[in-house]
């Protein structure tokens, strides 16, 4: 979506307009973004904890085209829409994306429980980074503490939450951190790049709706610079960006595209 404030004209101040009065305002004008518009924005944005400036940037966009909508339990055909509308892409792009991460699954594996993958690896170097050295705890938590990535420790499910209480045990944060949260599989480490100031809200955003989980990961695909890939369907450079350097080993390049094709029918 365009960022637009006062004095632009064009399609998107009615698309703004939309927004606004689904929210319970009635701004005047036509096409043009007026400053009894602008009021009412910075109206918006102070209610919901927004930079209260009255330029509808992403952040604003984001508020204004999924709040005043009722959240169904699992995600509606109408997020994926909402969502590749303020990205500017496709929502099968979105949805294969999905697809692939989870295979297809939910966000949550039973109530308050999103679906998250716990990589001790990740955790290894993320007690270094806090000055905690790892191999004064690798005795007996070798299931969730080790240098190099190997699937073999994977429980899957519900059992990935004995693997991250294990870890908690010995740094809550650290171990947060070094799991992949939610439908979209988002490690715990990028939670800034999802506008989350810490670890700790970032888990509590995950834990609320399949529908934040799809948000959030709208942030993380824009901040982290991969959304040209994903605009452009450029699958490689995509499961480069998301994936790291092992995609290619496990063909996630692949599996994206197939994916796509799948969900644009």
């Amino acid at each position: 979506m365009r960022t637009i404030k006062s004095g632009y004209t064009g399609n998107e101040v009615s698309l703004l307009r939309e927004c606004m009065e689904r929210n319970g305002y009635r701004p005047d004008g036509g096409e043009t973004f007026l400053d009894t518009m602008k009021a009412a924005v910075i109206d918006f944005q102070k209610k919901n904890g927004l930079d209260a400036d009255g330029i509808v940037g992403y952040r604003t966009w984001e508020a204004l085209l999924f709040s005043g909508r009722q959240a169904s339990e699992k995600l509606a055909e109408e997020d994926f829409r909402l969502l590749a509308q303020l990205l500017d892409c496709e929502p099968a792009s979105l949805k294969a994306v999905q697809e692939v991460e989870t295979g297809g699954r939910g966000g949550f594996f039973a109530p308050g429980k999103p679906a998250i993958l716990f990589e001790g690896h990740i955790f290894w170097s993320q007690l270094k980074k806090r000055g905690i050295s790892p191999e004064k705890y690798a005795t007996g938590n070798g299931n969730v503490l080790y240098p190099k990535w190997e699937k073999g420790h994977y429980k899957g499910g519900l059992g990935e939450y004995d693997r991250l209480e294990q870890a908690r045990k010995i740094h809550h944060e650290a171990a947060d951190a070094s799991a992949s949260w939610g439908m979209f599989q988002i490690m715990g480490f990028n939670f800034t790049s999802c506008g989350e100031k810490s670890v700790e809200s970032f888990v509590s955003a995950m834990c609320e709706s399949e529908r934040k989980q799809l948000i959030l990961s709208g942030r993380f695909i824009r901040q982290g610079g991969m959304l040209p890939a994903l605009q452009e369907k450029n699958w490689v450079e995509f499961a480069r960006r998301y994936n790291g350097p092992a995609y290619a080993q496990n063909k996630y390049d692949v599996k994206l595209a197939k994916a796509y094709a799948k969900y644009a029918k």
